[in-house]
């Protein structure tokens, strides 16, 4: 007598083949490693087994899309898969042919990697798209599609063959339609399966947060985090993500393309720079020196960039404000160099890193592009050019690396060493929300900063986040509330919090050795908006402080700067302070080496899917959009208000122009991948980059 089979033959069926998957994802993976191995010299074989740890929870995501179809179909009442005997005669073979592809996608990466030293990624479509002919020509000759074509039939025929042998022997005969099976039985398991391939689609349950290509880059090893990924997985989002790229049609054509780059060159570039290779990277260059305001006597060793969460200039006692928020900052400044018209580049912590770290602008479309797949390119950011200069470099912070990607950039991008909200002891103060106070936050800074100085020039990017609601602040606040308008008090408290730590840290660091020789660089992340809107983009969401501190030379102490500038400039103007002179293809300038006259501009945007983008120059304030014709007006800030004014044809095209030219370039450069420079493209010896300058 046969036994009834304690869980449902259509559930069992696709359990195994969800195994199947993984165990085909496994394989190709192997396959990965094989074809690569001379990548894998100086990797630990613990390290490239963790590899495959970390990627089946890629593999488990895919194969959980893979699956949903058919899960869904479960649920179907009479016509679902299960009932019909025909189906259960095509389904093997109609699979088969479905997955077949995916095999072979599989089976190619190895090359594409082994060409590329890349997963799947939009470089794959770029190829397909621009010239098919010529690409199925230099992949016919150039690598053995005979072998891969057999081994690809060998296994979609044994793949079907196992799907038709594992069906039949779940599912001998197709049983007949009845409503009590189906609803006691088939349709509650298929609910339950619904819900676990969700929970598979996005990683599984060990994170809050859904998979993202940054989860693969667990360690120093860069082959090692690439074997971590699943090429389905990075190709389907490069794939999906090419969708966004309609949104930018509007910033892409509204001026030919000669004169973008023509334009933006025009902005950016200053007499000195030398720039190369024009051809292929829009703006790599090497700065000059000509005309520089602010030069250091002793250039400084070491550099330390604090990005303060939330610190808005409208609420900086040294700018004006009247609140009493920022007694620490105010008393710092009176020894560096604050520049009073600075602006971040969006309203969301994404791109105030992306943009201070990589000198990138926040552009329609991409206001998180650390999460996107365009972003796995290798930038000329703070890291490698100051790598190239033998700076070790950490990056400090309270919350969550795996917020917004971060880890995954930043490890992609060369960033050594990380301490997030896991890597603390005892702290004296832990959001539950956020992470750790900024007080425990500035103190391992200290101790960081110190350990790599010990080892040689240190580049440290410390980020503060307590003054974010919840503002769950220490308990007792070590001041006292302040005063002020009642729905400001919680983020005025939370401003008064982060200036106190930035205050207890400077105690700290400057009894440290190397603080002397230290260029500190505070600025904030991004403001907020807190009055009423006076025009479409509100400027106070904006509005930062950029204050430059360093020790070993204090004659510039107390110097404000008047120029127009936001985060894309940072990187510039303190790679020229401290005489770094390498090649990089910043969005920004170097502030102290505008031309007598200028008085600067600015490119900002807000988060989120709006297309509003402004562009700052001088007191003017142009904002821009695809459902908004160009509209001016004169702003002031501290407090900020703005007037709309009628500027002449001219002065308009001149504003509108820069603004459609910057954003254009910049797009047309990360869809190209020439946002990043692969070292190889750099000049390779100091004799020809002397030569070029």
């Amino acid at each position: 007598m046969r036994k009834t089979p304690k869980i449902i033959p259509e559930f069992s069926y696709i359990l195994r083949l969800s195994v199947g998957w993984l165990v085909v994802f496994f394989l190709l993976r192997l396959g990965m490693l094989w074809r690569n191995n001379i990548l894998t010299v100086d990797i630990p074989a613990g390290t490239l087994a963790q590899s495959f740890l970390v990627g089946a929870r890629f593999d488990l995501t895919v194969t959980s899309y893979l699956l949903f179809p058919l899960a869904l179909w479960l649920l179907v009442p009479r016509y679902g898969w299960q009932y019909r005997s025909v189906a259960l005669k095509l389904l093997p073979w109609g699979l088969a042919l479905l997955w077949s592809p995916l095999v072979f996608l599989g089976l190619a990466e190895w090359e594409f990697y082994r060409e590329f030293h890349d997963r799947f990624n939009q470089l794959a479509l770029e190829y397909i798209k621009d010239d098919p002919a010529t690409v199925a020509t230099m992949i016919w000759y150039g690598f053995p599609v005979i072998r891969y074509t057999l081994l690809w039939l060998a296994a979609t025929a044994l793949i079907a063959y196992i799907l038709k042998r594992q069906l039949a022997k779940l599912m001998p005969s197709a049983p007949s339609f009845s409503r009590e099976r189906h609803l006691k039985k088939v349709l509650p398991v298929g609910i339950v399966l619904i819900a676990v391939l969700i929970i598979g689609a996005r990683g599984g349950i060990t994170n809050s947060k859904p998979l993202r290509w940054g989860d693969a880059y667990f360690s120093k090893h860069t082959f090692a985090n690439h074997l971590a990924l699943n090429g389905i997985y990075t190709l389907s989002r490069t794939v999906l993500e090419q969708k966004r790229h309609d949104l930018t049609k509007f910033w892409r054509n509204k001026i030919p393309r000669k004169e973008t780059l023509e334009t933006t060159r025009s902005l950016i570039l200053q007499p000195g720079d030398h720039p190369f290779a024009q051809d292929i990277y829009p703006l790599l260059r090497y700065p000059g020196s000509n005309g520089r305001t602010v030069t250091f006597s002793t250039p400084p060793r070491h550099v330390v960039v604090i990005l303060m969460e939330s610190l808005s200039a409208e609420f900086v006692g040294a700018l004006g404000a009247p609140y009493g928020a920022t007694p620490q900052f105010d008393r710092i400044a009176r020894k560096g160099i604050l520049f009073d018209r600075f602006f971040s580049q969006g309203t969301h912590t994404h791109q105030g890193v992306f943009a201070t770290i990589c000198s990138f602008p926040n552009l329609p479309g991409f206001e998180y592009l650390m999460k996107h797949s365009l972003a796995k390119q290798p930038f000329r950011s703070f890291i490698s050019l100051l790598s190239e200069a033998g700076f070790h470099s950490i990056y400090v912070y309270n919350g969550d690396f795996t917020w917004d990607n971060q880890e995954g950039f930043f490890r992609n991008q060369g960033m050594k060493h990380f301490v997030g909200r896991n890597d603390y002891r005892n702290p004296k103060h832990k959001d539950p929300t956020w992470g750790v106070s900024d007080e425990d936050m500035f103190m391992r800074g200290v101790e960081e900063i110190r350990r790599l100085s010990d080892e040689g020039p240190a580049f440290a990017f410390l980020q503060t986040l307590s003054n974010h609601a919840p503002f769950d602040l220490p308990s007792p606040a070590p001041f006292k509330d302040l005063t002020g308008p009642e729905h400001l008090i919680p983020r005025l408290n939370g401003i008064r919090y982060a200036d106190w730590a930035l205050g207890k840290f400077f105690d700290a660091a400057s009894k440290e050795p190397w603080f002397k020789d230290t260029l500190f660089v505070i600025l904030g992340d991004h403001g907020f908006g807190y009055g009423s809107l006076k025009t479409p983009l509100d400027l106070a969401a904006f509005h930062i402080p950029l204050l430059l501190y360093y020790p070993g030379d204090p004659k510039w102490a107390g110097k404000r700067a008047h120029t127009v500038g936001s985060q894309v400039d940072v990187l510039p103007t303190v790679m020229g302070l401290m005489g770094n002179r390498g090649a990089n293809q910043s969005w920004g300038r170097d502030l102290f080496r505008v031309a007598p006259g200028d008085q600067g501009w600015a490119v900002v945007k807000p988060s989120g899917n709006s297309q509003i983008v402004g562009f700052i120059s001088g007191d003017q304030l142009l904002i821009a959009s695809p459902k908004l014709a160009p509209v001016t007006y004169q702003y002031k800030l501290n407090p900020w208000d703005a007037t709309q004014v009628t500027l002449s044809d001219a002065r308009v095209k001149e504003l509108s122009t820069a603004l459609y030219s910057y954003i254009a370039s910049a797009l047309d450069s990360l869809f190209s991948f020439r946002a990043g420079v692969p070292h190889k493209d750099l000049v390779p010896t100091a004799e020809k980059a002397k030569a070029s300058r």
